[in-house]
């Protein structure tokens, strides 16, 4: 569910900048980050939007 959701979201485009949203997911560690990768005119753009682990089944 964690990655459907997360897919979904990072799928949509930016309008305004050459920006990329990746997903990145670690079944074997229950890790999941959306990150945000890119150039806004002359500024770097990387950064990590969302970060979810889970322990002990909970997030």
């Amino acid at each position: 569910m964690i990655e459907t959701i997360l897919s979904e979201y990072a799928s949509l485009p930016y309008s305004y900048a050459n920006i990329q949203s990746e997903v990145v997911f670690d079944r074997t560690r229950d890790r999941y980050l959306w990150m945000d990768i890119g150039w806004d005119d002359d500024r770097r753009i990387h950064g990590c939007l969302v970060h979810i682990d889970l322990i002990d089944g909970k997030i």
